[in-house]
């Protein structure tokens, strides 16, 4: 199974990187692990996330240790990462992708 990504999951990755290595060193590198780790189990089984606030295409993959997750769309051959969101801020950030 193949990753393909919105143009703008970068930045948004950056960002918490770069927010959580202001508060602690290495939490940053922690974060980004814990990131990438959720690909694992969105490759592993990618319809094993649920469905994203009623939605019938977006599926969420939530990190462990930090309040963030993956919203991504199954396509033949493929999983389109979204974003990556807050759990806390913005509700429906990342609907409109």
């Amino acid at each position: 199974m193949r990753l393909t990504f919105h143009r703008l999951v970068q930045r948004e990755v950056n960002d918490a990187v770069r927010w959580y290595e202001e508060r602690s060193l290495g939490l940053g590198d922690d974060f980004f692990a814990k990131f990438t780790a959720a690909f694992d189990l969105i490759i592993a089984n990618p319809e094993g996330q649920a469905l994203w606030l009623g939605s019938r295409t977006v599926r969420r993959a939530k990190l462990t240790r930090f309040p963030y997750a993956v919203l991504y769309e199954i396509h033949p051959g493929k999983v389109r990462i979204l974003c990556l969101r807050h759990d806390k801020q913005r509700p429906s950030y990342g609907l409109d992708r």
